[in-house]
């Protein structure tokens, strides 16, 4: 039996990439290891759920240079890199002899060193000339996690507007978004006392979590984000990966980036090192992202896909009553919630990626 090693950090990566890839590769008769890779984007719990998608468990995230040292240990016929420096691939390809094989959404720095390339969307970033050779356009992985979540969330029946707000996956963020969130939902209630209003909680949330948000008077359910968004009829989230869940799933949606958050915002890096400083870190780290706004450019993946906001995205010194408001109001438009459904419906969507993926590896090393 041919084994591969898949090698993901954060937890978009691990939970919408290396979900569906494992089935995926399993079925054309791979053994499948996993292994973590640090991510400034992590949320702590990534070990114990990765150990839940393969068999053996998963060690903690490596550094780069143990990975470099390490000993060559159990062989591999193929490294699958999805996300995270690709030092970490190349090392483990070094190693093994083994072809690295990488999916991205975007150039990055030593992607021409793949043996082969995979990415989700033609047109979308500009890769050099040396791995547009070696490119694929296979689809995106995040289509075919949101396939697998089924419907594990019931909304009450005969009820006003259906709202999901998304806290993020990080614990410090979703701790400094709890009073915000309460006010944001408290606001939505006061002005559409019909509505049900649901907190969806990450798979990497704390154990009992969803009990301290219910203590505020939230409805908060760590319920598959698919089965959540299902009837929904809008959603506000931060920039990640749900905006692709709600391109996909077609539900309207607000991109909320409050500047009084922008403290815990991790970042790659020297920028990171700076901002983890004591006393003056955080508010470096401030003045930093404060002075780069104007040069952002668009947040929402659907809104980077094609060009122009869809998604509309609230960026600055908002507050939960503004983001409320203007998501009250957005309830209300019937043409610009036609609109912004008309504009997801024009994202790439071609479920199947992981299938194409697997078959690839398996066509040069099966």
């Amino acid at each position: 039996m041919k084994r591969v090693l898949l090698l993901a950090n954060g937890p978009g990566e691990l939970w919408c990439w290396a979900r569906p890839m494992i089935p995926a590769l399993g079925e054309r008769g791979f053994d499948v290891s996993l292994r973590l890779l640090p991510c400034q984007y992590a949320s702590g719990n990534e070990k114990d759920i990765a150990g839940g998608m393969v068999k053996g468990g998963v060690d903690p995230p490596m550094s780069v240079f143990a990975a470099l040292a390490g000993k060559k240990g159990i062989g591999y016929d193929a490294i699958l890199q999805l996300g995270g420096d690709l030092l970490f691939g190349l090392a483990f390809s070094a190693r093994n002899r083994a072809p690295l094989f990488c999916y991205t959404y975007g150039p990055k720095p030593l992607l021409n060193r793949c043996d082969e390339v995979f990415s989700a969307f033609e047109g979308t970033c500009q890769f050099g000339g040396a791995v547009r050779d070696k490119l694929l356009i296979v689809g995106d992985l995040v289509a075919d996690a949101l396939a697998m979540d089924g419907n594990g969330f019931r909304w009450t029946p005969g009820g006003g507007p259906r709202i999901v707000l998304f806290p993020g996956s990080r614990r410090v963020i979703r701790s400094a978004a709890l009073p915000f969130i309460r006010d944001l939902a408290g606001r939505i209630r006061e002005r559409l006392p019909r509505s049900e209003t649901v907190v969806a909680l990450s798979p990497f949330s704390e154990p009992g979590e969803e009990e301290k948000w219910r203590s505020l008077g939230l409805r908060a359910v760590a319920s598959p984000t698919g089965s959540i968004l299902k009837g929904a009829d809008l959603a506000v989230t931060q920039p990640g990966t749900n905006t692709l869940e709600l391109a996909y799933s077609l539900v309207p949606g607000i991109v909320a980036v409050p500047f009084a958050f922008l403290r815990q915002v991790p970042l790659p890096g020297l920028l990171g090192l700076l901002g983890s400083l004591p006393v003056a870190g955080p508010a470096l780290k401030e003045r930093i992202l404060r002075g780069r706004s104007g040069e952002r450019g668009f947040l929402a993946w659907p809104n980077r896909i094609a060009g122009r906001e869809i998604l509309p995205e609230m960026v600055g010194d908002i507050s939960a009553v503004e983001v409320a408001d203007r998501a009250v109001a957005l309830l209300g438009d019937e043409d610009g919630l036609r609109g912004i459904r008309t504009g997801l419906e024009g994202i790439p969507r071609s479920p199947g990626a992981a299938g194409r993926i697997a078959a690839r590896i398996s066509g040069l090393v099966g």
